[in-house]
């Protein structure tokens, strides 16, 4: 699960709580219910949990979340959706800000490639987040389902937005010891992050995730070790 997808624990409820004053009654009933199945997924795994399980954690009644989604899937997809568009605004309040003297980025100048960074590792400590992502990422991929087009459009955003961090992290290098074009490093990271996110679901060894993009980013030769 690259940035999925996705704002995830800190910004997720940062940025929605901040904007709680802003919504309607029933724009806050369904914040909660995406709180609290966000909550109770990660807890108990998706197959667990039910709509009734949901109306409780919120206080309200199954029929009441029956009347904002029909069914238990199209909940998690809307979900998964809604804390992408949460990540983007995420995304762009980080990429605003200078972090380049940050120690923990090990001198990557590009923002795009320090936002990657970080958001491993915020997905690395909410594990709980990764099966919810993959089951829908998966099922989207059949162009008739609702988030489809979402999903080709988060990774085409992902790639372009990689590529440029990777074609200005490129130019600090000598022209000789650039090896790949920056839109095939990009497309070959995101691949890296989300197959690794696939097998920490079964070696439960989400901190290989991190550790393995610093070292593809040491085998380009952006950086000299992970920090």
């Amino acid at each position: 699960m690259t940035p999925s997808a996705s704002a995830v624990a800190g910004y997720d409820r940062r940025v929605t709580t901040a904007a709680s004053g802003k919504l309607t009654k029933g724009q806050r009933t369904r914040q909660r219910i995406f709180d609290a199945a966000f909550r109770l997924f990660g807890e108990r795994g998706y197959q667990a949990v039910s709509l009734r399980d949901i109306a409780a954690e919120v206080g309200i009644t199954h029929v009441t979340v029956l009347h904002y989604f029909s069914s238990k899937d199209e909940l998690l997809a809307e979900l998964m959706v809604h804390r992408d568009e949460i990540e983007r605004e995420a995304a762009a309040a980080f990429l605003a800000t200078d972090h380049e003297a940050d120690a923990e980025y090990g001198g990557l100048h590009a923002p795009a490639l320090r936002w990657m960074i970080h958001r491993l590792e915020v997905n690395a400590r909410e594990q709980g987040a990764v099966p919810l992502f993959l089951k829908i990422s998966t099922e989207a991929s059949d162009p008739a389902h609702p988030a489809h087009e979402h999903f080709v459009g988060r990774y085409r955003t992902l790639v372009e937005l990689l590529a440029q961090g990777f074609e200005e992290e490129f130019s600090y290098l000598p022209a000789d010891a650039v090896r790949v074009e920056p839109r095939v490093a990009a497309e070959h990271l995101i691949a890296i992050a989300d197959g690794l996110q696939i097998q920490s679901i079964y070696n439960a060894d989400t901190n290989l995730i991190v550790d393995d993009v610093w070292e593809y980013l040491r085998l380009l030769g952006v950086v000299s070790a992970r920090p």
